[in-house]
């Protein structure tokens, strides 16, 4: 089973390195495709130097043109997408391609994550819950795409991202995903890790916009019952465990160029997230 993983990068090098590394590492039958937007010279001597990844250089028109054109080129019979500020913990790829192969009627594989700062140490646990469609379009995607899996079969049943948002199409993507039937395979197990690095691109887009465009496709009915969407998650979290953990151990590779993971532990891992009013 080959995974075909797509990384959009623009500017990112140092955090670039991390993401093509904890790639590499995973043990299974992987294509890297980073479409980079015109980084410069640095970027493409460092990934065709250090890494076996696939490189396009071309300029875009955003995140989501730019992963409609990695997957274009994708092979792989299980796709995700990783972005320069992300990172596959060790073994991620074995564990998902173990369910896929166990399990030939799932579509798609949804696990845990980890929020860390911008020096490794950990931030926050994310526990995974059931996506909804009504939850996600009243709140936020609250489970991350850097968790996810899918099979090429259910990108191709959707269609491409949709490149008019800047930060919420991977949002709307999922929506119309479920919408499609497809079977999810929640792992309570920790699979990536979301660098908060105070450039991501969630913090850059307009919210107002971006919530104007996911307010167009969200029915009647799920705008008013938005409140009581949140209180239903929030206990679906409980259940979850998503208020409380244990300590957490994680390996991460924690510097641009560092060739080896480094292992943290958080004796009191926090639940919140550092962005929440």
């Amino acid at each position: 089973m080959k995974f075909s993983i797509v990384t959009p990068s623009l500017r990112q090098l140092a955090w670039l390195k991390r993401c093509v590394r904890s790639v590499a590492d995973q043990g299974v039958e992987v294509e890297h495709l980073i479409q980079d937007a015109g980084t410069g010279p640095e970027l493409e001597e460092w990934v065709r130097g250090n890494s076996t990844a696939r490189l396009a250089v071309e300029k875009d028109g955003g995140m989501y043109d730019s992963l409609n054109r990695g997957f274009a080129r994708a092979t792989g019979e299980v796709c995700a997408w990783l972005n320069c500020d992300e990172q596959y913990l060790p073994g991620t790829l074995e564990k998902v391609r173990a369910i896929f192969e166990r399990e030939p009627e799932t579509d798609w594989v949804v696990g845990d994550h980890l929020l860390v700062g911008a020096d490794g140490a950990l931030l926050s646990f994310r526990r995974a819950t059931k996506l909804r469609p009504a939850m996600i379009l009243t709140d936020h995607l609250y489970d991350f795409t850097c968790a996810m899996f899918f099979r090429r079969r259910l990108l191709d049943q959707t269609g491409p991202l949709r490149t008019d948002f800047r930060a919420a199409g991977d949002a709307e993507w999922v929506c119309r995903a479920l919408r499609t039937g497809a079977r999810v395979r929640y792992v309570r197990e920790y699979l990536a890790a979301f660098t908060l690095t105070g450039e991501n691109l969630s913090q850059r887009a307009d919210p107002v916009e971006e919530a104007r465009k996911l307010r167009e496709i969200t029915p009647r009915w799920a705008r008013f019952a938005g409140p009581l969407l949140r209180r239903w998650r929030h206990l679906e979290k409980w259940v979850a465990g998503g208020y409380s953990s244990p300590p957490i151990a994680y390996e991460i590779f924690a510097a641009g160029d560092d060739a080896q993971r480094t292992r943290f532990v958080c004796e009191h891992p926090d639940y919140r997230h550092p962005w929440a009013s």
